[in-house]
């Protein structure tokens, strides 16, 4: 037992002898904080779901009109998504270009795509965008793309030649 001084003990304390003034001050504070970020939060832009801000009206495929992919050939659906990956995603790539090269579509397998954008609309980035979160693969029909089609949407849009 020790009596020398006092090494190793904690000292409380308390807030009970607080001026109300100052808990009146921190209270306000916190108030101000929530009010200032309620506002901020209130004005930040929404981003609505990759697929469904991709869908235009009238399309029963669901593939939207983007500019065209830097060096794509014309007349040829292109499937994106990464190159010898074991990835889910990869393979069903893979395996949507085995079944389109199958069927006499022709077809290019790629792991990256770029556009040069023209049109002064904000809405054609915001389509690039929607599209290109959308899960893999992105498929890419004259002229037109869709995140994760079918087989069967796949070959409509591309006998309908973008239309």
């Amino acid at each position: 037992m020790r009596n020398g001084p006092a090494h190793g003990k904690v000292q409380f304390h308390s807030l009970q002898n607080t001026c109300p003034a100052m808990s009146l001050i921190k209270i306000l504070l916190i108030v101000g904080m929530l009010g200032t970020a309620y506002h901020y939060w209130k004005k930040a832009p929404r981003v609505t779901p990759a697929p469904s801000a991709a869908v235009q009206p009238g399309q029963s495929t669901g593939f939207v009109s983007l500019p065209p992919v830097n060096g794509a050939p014309s007349n040829t659906v292109m499937v994106v998504a990464a190159e010898n990956c074991p990835h889910e995603d990869a393979q069903r790539a893979d395996r949507l270009a085995a079944e389109l090269k199958g069927r006499g579509i022709p077809v290019q397998r790629s792991h990256q795509v770029s556009f040069t954008i023209d049109s002064p609309d904000s809405a054609v980035p915001e389509r690039i965008n929607a599209v290109m979160n959308g899960q893999l693969p992105i498929v890419f029909v004259n002229g037109r793309a869709k995140p994760n089609p079918s087989l069967e949407d796949v070959i409509a849009e591309f006998k309908n030649g973008g239309r």
